[in-house]
C-alpha cells in the first residue's frame, strides 16, 4: 500500500456531513488481507512503544516511507487498522485494487486529474472530523536512503484546516518503520511509535508561519523514529552491526540503530575491520553482510541443520510455483530496492492462494484428506524455520570453514553488546 502525502497546499475545504466509509466488505476484506500477506511474507512484525498508539480517534499518523507499498501493509496491521491516503496510481486497475484501498490523490509525477484533489482532501478532512485514524507519508514516496526524503507540506496544511474547523482533540502521532532486510522474504520488520506531535500554534500567526511550525515539529518528530545518517556506507555498516547485535540477542534492531547513528565506539569499529577483512579473504557466507558462527558448536548447528533444513526443503518442493513466481517478479521487475518485496508479494501471494487451492481441491477429491493436513503443516513449518534454517546455515558453514574465526567472532559480539546501551523502556 504505497501511501502518499499530499504535495499541494489544500484551500481551506467546505466540510460536508458524509465522512469516507469503506464498505463493511470492503474492510473486511482489506483487513484480512493484509494480516495474511504479513503472516506469509514476514517472520515477525513489532511494535516499538504500544502504548504511545492512540486506541481511538481522531489520530493523525504521520509515518517515514521506506519500502514502497509494502510499508502500508506493515503499518495496517501494526497500528489500528488507519485510512490510508494512496496515490491514485494504486488504483487504476482491477488487480491493484484488490492490494491497495484508501483515499486517493493525483501526486505532481503521476497521470490523473489533479483537479479531484479538492475532493480527496475534504475526504480525509471529514473523516479526522468524524473520529477516525488517517495515516499519511510526508516524503511523498519511498526511498532507503540514509535518510528521510525532503517533506512536503501538505500534511501541515491539512492539521491546519482540522484546527480550523474546531474539531474534537486531534493527535498527531509519528511513526517510523525498520527492516532487518527489505528484500528479503521472511525478514523481520519493527514500527515506532513516538510521543504525539504539539498542535498548540503561536498566537497571532499567520497561516503561513503556521505551517512552518508544524512542519519544523514533523520533521524532528519522524528524525527521532527513523535513522539519519551521512551516507549509504555508513548505513550498510551499521545495518551489519545491529544484525550482529540482535541475532544474539533480544535487544531491538531499531534502537541498536539508533545507538550507532551518530558514532561507532572505536573499539567496536577497530574488531570490525579486522574480522571483516579476515572473514572476507576467507570466503565465508554472511546472513545480512555478517558471518555468523555457531554459539555453541558446529556439531550442534550441523544436527539441527538436517531436521531444519528438510523440512524447508520439503515446502520449497511442495510450493515451487509460488516461489519462482515470486523470484521471478522480484529479480525481473523491479526498478529500485524499495519496491523488491512489493513485486514479490504481488507476484508470489496469488500465485500461493491459487496454488493451495488447487491442491486442496485436487487432494479434497481424491479423498487424500490425510495428505492435505500434511501439506497444510509441512508448509506452514516451512515458512516458520526459513528464517533460522538460513541463519544456521551460515552458522554451520562458516564454523566448519574457519573454526577459528569462531572465538573471535563471538568477542566481537560480546564488544559490541557491552559498546550499546541499555535499551529504555
Amino acid at each position: 500500500m504505497t501511501n502518499h502525502a499530499l504535495e499541494q497546499a489544500p484551500r481551506s475545504p467546505q466540510v460536508s456531513p458524509a465522512p469516507y466509509r469503506p464498505r463493511p466488505l470492503s474492510k473486511a476484506w482489506f483487513d484480512w488481507l493484509y494480516r495474511f500477506l504479513n503472516a506469509i511474507y514476514f517472520d515477525r512484525v513489532t511494535l516499538l512503544h504500544p502504548e504511545r498508539r492512540p486506541q481511538s480517534g481522531p489520530v493523525l499518523y504521520l509515518g517515514l516511507h521506506r519500502n514502497g507499498a509494502v510499508d502500508g501493509f506493515v503499518y495496517h496491521r501494526a497500528l489500528n487498522q488507519p485510512l490510508f491516503m494512496i496515490s491514485t496510481q494504486l488504483r487504476k486497475t482491477w488487480f491493484a485494487r484488490l492490494f491497495f484501498h484508501g483515499i486517493a490523490v493525483t501526486r505532481t509525477k503521476d497521470k490523473g486529474d489533479r483537479a479531484l484533489n479538492d475532493a480527496a482532501l475534504r475526504q480525509c478532512l471529514e473523516h479526522l472530523l468524524s473520529g477516525g485514524e488517517l495515516f499519511v507519508f510526508p516524503e511523498g514516496t519511498s526511498s532507503l536512503d540514509p535518510r528521510h526524503l525532503p517533506f512536503k507540506s501538505g500534511a501541515a496544511w491539512l492539521l491546519l484546516d482540522y484546527l480550523s474547523a474546531g474539531g474534537p482533540p486531534l493527535r498527531v502521532v509519528p511513526a517510523g518503520i525498520h527492516y532487518e532486510c527489505p528484500w528479503a522474504f521472511r525478514r523481520r520488520v519493527e514500527v515506532v511509535v513516538g510521543p504525539p506531535i504539539s498542535t498548540e500554534l503561536p498566537a497571532g500567526a499567520s497561516r503561513i508561519e503556521c505551517v512552518k511550525v508544524i512542519k519544523a515539529r514533523v520533521q524532528a518528530a519522524l528524525e527521532e523514529v527513523g535513522l539519519n545518517v551521512v551516507s549509504d556506507e555508513y548505513q550498510q555498516l551499521i545495518q551489519q552491526l545491529a544484525t550482529a547485535a540482535t541475532l544474539t540477542s533480544r535487544r531491538s534492531y531499531f534502537k541498536s540503530l539508533k545507538a550507532l547513528e551518530s558514532a561507532i565506539p572505536e573499539e567496536v569499529a577497530a574488531q570490525w575491520r579486522s574480522l571483516e577483512a579476515e572473514c572476507r579473504g576467507a570466503k565465508l557466507w554472511l546472513y545480512q553482510g555478517v558471518p555468523l558462527f555457531p554459539s555453541a558448536s558446529s556439531a550442534v548447528d550441523l544436527l539441527a541443520l538436517v531436521p531444519v533444513g528438510a523440512m524447508v526443503l520439503a515446502a520449497a518442493v511442495l510450493n515451487l510455483p509460488p516461489l519462482l513466481a515470486g523470484w521471478f517478479a522480484g529479480n525481473k521487475l523491479p526498478d529500485d530496492r524499495n519496491v523488491i518485496s512489493l513485486w514479490k508479494i504481488l507476484a508470489g501471494v496469488p500465485t500461493f492462494v491459487g496454488w493451495v487451492a488447487l491442491a486442496g481441491l485436487i487432494l479434497v477429491l481424491a479423498g487424500k484428506i490425510l495428505w492435505l493436513a500434511a501439506y497444510i503443516l509441512i508448509t506452514w513449518a516451512g515458512l516458520k524455520l526459513y528464517r533460522p534454517f538460513k541463519r544456521i546455515a551460515v552458522a554451520a558453514h562458516n564454523g566448519l570453514r574457519r573454526p577459528a574465526l569462531r572465538a573471535r567472532m563471538l568477542a566481537f559480539q560480546e564488544t559490541l553488546l557491552r559498546s550499546l546501551p541499555d535499551e529504555a523502556a
